[in-house]
């Protein structure tokens, strides 16, 4: 199978009204507005499937040439791959015309602004931020402030053989008949690597170890172990062996984060990964935020919410034992 007949049996909608395909986007792809600029007598078309409750993927073709715009994406990331025609992203200090085989990620809270030509078709995976920030602390590193943002650099399929099977195969599973929605976790894990991996990104995978990494781990390893008690800049400080004026200049320059901040990211991340494996005799989310020190649980949530897209009662529901 190729992307170009990937998710074949996915149909929604085959040669119809492009503000029909579009309606149908704004509920399950993401919300948007288009303008047709010149009208052609192709019609649109839309393929879509969910792999499972986190990510999507979606074939699109508008048969026209249209203008697509978005105030942002909220809560997610779209991978995008042009099949055929080209597509123009507009940025507001220029413009980045893709063409087939080229691909790039849209990050949550930018302003969406494409033109499709009249043959433009593309594939779109729609990726929750809590994928990709989970990805990131397995791998051991904090999260940048703001959460990941990916450059716009845009790659091509062609270069990348195993990031196109791996799309394919994604395909493959969201249409099989055999599916089970309990077994896509390690496809989310392998695909948030990947991208991770391929596009320049904020985060620090993929960066050789140096001299402040190993003293971060050093730093890491003192978090995790006092990760329940109020872990304070002097106690940082005398780990690392240097003044708190270094400390705070360390993480400033490594993760444009304060010792404070990455110290509470620390403690959300170990608390989301308690609500996910959800041990025996768990009570609820406000006695494990209070056991990690989170006192004030309205601006804990809140916190949570920033972090990883989803509120920590979401976190708990969804993996619940049954």
């Amino acid at each position: 199978m190729s992307l170009l007949t990937a998710l074949g049996t996915s149909a929604i909608f085959e040669q119809q009204c492009p503000f029909l395909v579009s309606d149908y986007v704004n509920k399950h792809i993401g919300n948007h507005s288009i303008t047709i600029q010149r009208h052609s007598s192709a019609n649109a078309s839309l393929w879509h499937r969910s792999l499972d409750d986190a990510i999507s993927l979606s074939k699109i073709t508008y048969g026209n040439s249209v203008r697509v715009r978005s105030p942002e994406l909220k809560g997610i990331y779209h991978l995008q791959i042009v099949l055929n025609g080209h597509c123009r992203w507009h940025f507001r200090d220029r413009n980045i015309v893709l063409s087939e085989g080229g691909m790039m990620i849209l990050n949550p809270g930018e302003e969406v602004d494409l033109t499709y030509s009249e043959d433009c078709a593309k594939i779109i995976l729609k990726i929750p931020t809590s994928i990709i920030a989970d990805c990131v602390i397995n791998h051991g590193v904090m999260l940048p402030k703001g959460g990941v943002k990916f450059a716009h650099v845009p790659q091509h399929i062609s270069h990348l053989k195993t990031l196109s099977g791996l799309v394919e195969l994604l395909c493959i599973e969201a249409e099989s008949e055999e599916r089970n929605d309990s077994m896509f976790s390690p496809y989310q894990a392998l695909l948030a690597n990947k991208l991770l991996t391929i596009f320049r990104n904020n985060s620090d995978i993929g960066i050789a170890q140096n001299f402040e990494l190993k003293m971060f781990k050093q730093i890491d390893n003192y978090i995790d172990a006092n990760i329940k008690t109020d872990v304070s800049i002097e106690e940082l400080a005398e780990v690392s062996n240097v003044s708190k004026r270094t400390l705070y200049n360390l993480f400033a320059k490594h993760r444009s984060v304060s010792p404070k901040y990455y110290v509470k990211q620390k403690k959300l991340a170990a608390v989301r990964q308690l609500l996910q494996a959800k041990p025996y005799g768990i009570a609820n989310v406000t006695e494990i935020a209070m056991d990690y020190g989170f006192i004030h649980l309205g601006r804990f949530s809140s916190d949570y919410k920033k972090a990883f897209g989803e509120l920590p009662s979401r976190t708990l529901k969804s993996h619940a034992v049954a």
